[in-house]
């Protein structure tokens, strides 16, 4: 089967550096390959359910968020705290009280050291249908929540100020959440959480650069739409 050649940025870069980028960014597509079908129906459910109640706005909303997020990375790489950004169509699910449908895009960046003089960027998008549950319990003006995610990311390592080297995963991705919700006036909502985001892992040469694991501590606003 033959395999279409990954060239270097730079022309003079050794051949070998060439196949390797080509080597990584080959086997990740592969593996999003086998779970494509897992993928297109998560998110295929996922814009049904938002969809057709956003199409009436009955009991819908959009999300904007924003915040911290740090990455691991593997042995000789240090990243710094970077930021992740997103936004979210929901809907109340009315056969269950306190449960919430989302249609979730996000994006997420950190500056990583190799070997404390090499400077790169780790960053991932995603797409993601989540499930949110509002627990019934108050604490003052705040409600607790607690969700989880699943769905399609996109990361890329990309080594150098003139990219260098580019190293790139797609696939199956997963999420984890909780935290607060605040109603600040008729319509909107204020929350803040914590969520644990796994992506694809990047692999060298059987080197695991990232697990695909993220945390972050975010912020956001909602507002009604109906």
């Amino acid at each position: 089967m033959p395999y279409k050649t990954h060239r270097s940025h730079l022309p003079w870069m050794p051949a070998m550096k060439r196949s390797y980028d080509c080597k990584v960014v080959i086997k990740k597509e592969r593996n999003g390959m086998k779970i494509s079908t897992k993928i297109s129906g998560i998110a295929l459910a996922a814009i049904a359910a938002v969809s057709m109640t956003a199409a009436s706005k009955a009991d819908s909303y959009v999300t904007a968020f924003g915040g911290a997020n740090w990455n691991d990375v593997g042995t000789g790489l240090d990243s710094d705290t970077g930021y992740v950004i997103g936004a979210a169509l929901g809907t109340t699910v009315k056969a269950v009280p306190g449960l919430r449908a989302e249609l979730e895009v996000s994006y997420r960046d950190n500056n990583v050291s190799v070997f404390k003089f090499i400077e790169a960027e780790h960053s991932t998008t995603a797409v993601m249908g989540n499930l949110a549950y509002d627990l019934d319990v108050q604490f003052g003006p705040f409600r607790p929540y607690v969700m989880a995610g699943a769905g399609f990311a996109h990361t890329e390592g990309t080594i150098g100020s003139l990219s260098l080297a580019t190293l790139e995963a797609s696939g199956f991705a997963w999420q984890l959440g909780a935290g607060l919700n605040a109603k600040v006036a008729d319509g909107v909502t204020a929350h803040v959480g914590y969520r644990y985001f796994n992506a694809p892992e990047i692999e060298v040469l059987n080197y695991q650069a990232s697990d695909g694991s993220n945390h972050a501590v975010m912020a956001g606003i909602s507002l009604q739409l109906n």
